[in-house]
């Protein structure tokens, strides 16, 4: 990806040397993402030692993903890992003949009959979730929006009768699941394949969603 000749792309800073912007992805991730705007319509992060490039501003954001999407190819360390536990699908595979017939298979969950008849309950779900907190007392909204988001989630791929224990246990697991994939991203690849103690969490953690 190259910004325009008017723009020259700039580094983000607070990088650190071979882990480069990872810690701020990992503890900070939306305060992070947000801040580079200031820095450009296209912004250079280090993810470890690999360079990646975040487009801030809206109209090359379409460029990429709508207008000019065929001349940027999607991928990277953050999808090989999460190839890991979602497998060659929709998501993991955002290129090429594998994405097209992914994408025909999966076309049918999202016409209008059947999105309308997953929507109400969905929005009883996210009632469920949000009438159960308690009132008056302060929320920590990222974590919130999180279980709201994997409640409403799990309704829409598998309605509303999936059992209440893995329900929960689905969105107990996700995000340090999605954590430990940051992680591995962040460190070498030789690092991830060490018995390490948080290898082998995530290794368990994704034996665990598969099982579900």
């Amino acid at each position: 990806m190259i910004a325009p000749a008017t723009s020259p792309t700039r580094t983000a800073p607070g990088g650190l040397p071979l882990i480069g912007h990872g810690l701020q992805l990992a503890r900070n991730p939306l305060p992070f993402i947000s801040s580079l705007r200031d820095h450009g319509p296209v912004v250079r992060i280090r993810i470890g030692p690999t360079p990646a490039y975040v487009v801030t501003d809206p109209a090359l954001t379409r460029k990429v993903l709508v207008t000019d999407a065929a001349h940027y190819a999607k991928g990277g360390k953050i999808i090989d890992a999460l190839r890991v536990f979602f497998g060659d699908g929709l998501a993991t595979i955002a290129d090429g003949d594998a994405h097209l017939r992914n994408r025909r298979l999966m076309q049918p969950m999202f016409n209008k009959a059947h999105i309308a008849d997953r929507g109400d309950a969905m929005i009883e779900q996210v009632a469920a979730t949000v009438g159960a907190w308690p009132e008056g007392q302060p929320r920590e909204v990222y974590e919130d929006m999180n279980e709201v988001t994997l409640a409403a989630f799990l309704v829409a791929l598998f309605g509303a009768d999936l059992p209440e224990h893995l329900a929960g246990e689905f969105t107990a697991l996700m995000p340090d699941i999605m954590k430990g994939t940051i992680r591995q991203t962040i460190l070498p690849p030789w690092a991830t394949r060490l018995p390490l103690p948080a290898n082998r969490a995530h290794a368990e953690r994704v034996a665990r969603l598969r099982a579900l």
